[in-house]
């Protein structure tokens, strides 16, 4: 999928409804504008606090063999990847998700339902340059049979082999570019499928609990047992490049690269996902220069701190709510340096981490419900310096979001300069 250069919204509110696929509760799923930055998140409206979980590779689990799921503060969403593909093909870049069950509703088995309300809602353009992965390098993951290879390449391209022990599906196999157009023509429609030896078994281990000939194609040895058939010839393997967007739109944002799957299930989708990331295999790339994509002006816009204790002069890198990258620019200018050991100029290890302090406000504060709040230190924990930050360096500042609870949040950074570590800490702050 060639990115385009804004990032993209909805333009107003829409509904799903249904019941879930493998736990067969009712379910009704809202899709709500977000800012530019946030990413794809859901939140449980139906637990305490009402949680958000942001879709990231950290927080996704592939659930088994029938579906990937979102894990967070020992709750679990179920099945997310249909959506996920929707969202993907569509091409929104930032939503909300809100959801009233531990599933989202399973519609007809595909993602036709949720793309249909998307569409009919329409995208908003935001004022933010699009971001995107790139791949640096192929990597594969296979375990058992299956086996799914990514390898480089400067526009999106799956491609997939399914093979059955079944005279119905068989052999098949499905290549093509992966854009907007190809992805409503030829896959959102592609409906699940299983066995119909395999029906008894799944709700043993309680799933498919609302499953049924409306939401699932079910193929009895040599015959569909669906009574208006295949929507496609090779409906099967297209289910499965499905399946395979929703799973790699767990990365957040699109890959551009060529996914090579032989008969994956989300387990060995899941699994490449965050082998690309542990290996460092993916580049983050914008629509325009970085220097652009999160400048001082919306630094400002973001939090209340100004000179001469506004100390992030740049952000690389913003996942709403989950991690972010800042860049300080240290200067014998800085007026601290002024009275802190001025004939040997050290920057304050407070002000380092206050630096983190303010990168985190800038990724917590991009969260809708929490905009024009302010967080304030509360505590600090595992506190330590590694070496002095000197005039001329620049502080490279990592943070990632451990939890967010109603007023409540932790955040572990990293201060770098050259690469090497200055300071480090978990720090804990409140939302007043």
């Amino acid at each position: 999928m060639t990115p385009c250069d804004r990032q993209t919204t909805l333009a107003r509110e829409t509904v799903v409804e249904g019941i879930g696929l493998h736990k067969g509760q009712k379910a009704t799923l809202r899709f709500r504008p977000a800012p530019a930055e946030f990413g794809i998140a859901f939140r449980r409206v139906d637990l305490p606090d009402s949680p958000i979980f942001p879709v990231t590779w950290q927080n996704v689990t592939d659930g088994g063999i029938r579906g990937t799921n979102l894990d967070l503060h020992g709750q679990t969403i179920y099945t997310i990847e249909h959506v996920l593909a929707a969202c993907y093909g569509v091409g929104i870049d930032n939503v909300l998700i809100e959801l009233d069950a531990p599933e989202p509703p399973v519609c007809d088995g595909s993602s036709a339902e949720f793309v249909t309300r998307l569409k009919e809602a329409g995208l908003e353009p935001q004022n933010a340059p699009r971001r995107f992965y790139r791949l640096r390098r192929s990597v594969e993951y296979s375990e058992g049979h299956g086996s799914v290879t990514a390898v480089p390449l400067d526009h999106t391209r799956i491609s997939y082999t399914l093979q059955y022990q079944n005279p119905v599906i068989g052999c098949q196999f499905k290549d093509m570019i992966l854009t907007p157009e190809t992805f409503a023509s030829e896959l959102m429609a592609a409906r699940t499928f299983c066995l119909l030896e395999e029906v008894e078994f799944l709700r043993q281990k309680n799933l498919a609990l609302g499953g049924s000939l409306e939401n699932a194609v079910v193929v009895d040895r040599d015959k569909i047992m669906n009574s208006d058939g295949l929507r496609y010839p090779d409906e099967f393997v297209r289910h499965k490049l499905l399946d395979l967007v929703g799973d790699l739109f767990i990365a957040g944002k699109p890959i551009l690269g060529h996914f090579i799957a032989h008969r994956s299930g989300h387990r060995h989708n899941v699994a490449l996902v965050k082998k690309l990331f542990q290996l460092k295999a993916l580049e983050l790339e914008t629509s325009e220069p970085t220097e652009r994509m999160f400048d001082i002006r919306r630094i400002w816009a973001t939090i209340p701190h100004r000179f001469p204790f506004l100390l992030v002069d740049r952000m690389l890198e913003v996942q709403t709510g989950v991690r972010a990258v800042g860049i300080k620019n240290v200067t014998i200018n800085e007026p601290f340096f002024s009275g802190h050991f001025p004939e040997q100029p050290v920057m304050p290890g407070v002000l380092v981490l206050e630096a983190l302090a303010q990168v985190a406000g800038i990724c917590v504060l991009s969260l809708p419900e929490v905009q024009g709040r302010t967080p304030f230190f509360t505590g600090m924990d595992a506190v330590h310096f590694r070496r002095p930050v000197l005039p001329g360096d620049q502080l490279r500042l990592e943070i990632e979001v451990e939890k967010i609870r109603g007023n409540m949040g932790k955040f572990r950074g990293t201060a770098l300069v050259d690469g090497k570590m200055v300071a480090e800490g978990i720090l804990k702050f409140s939302l007043l």
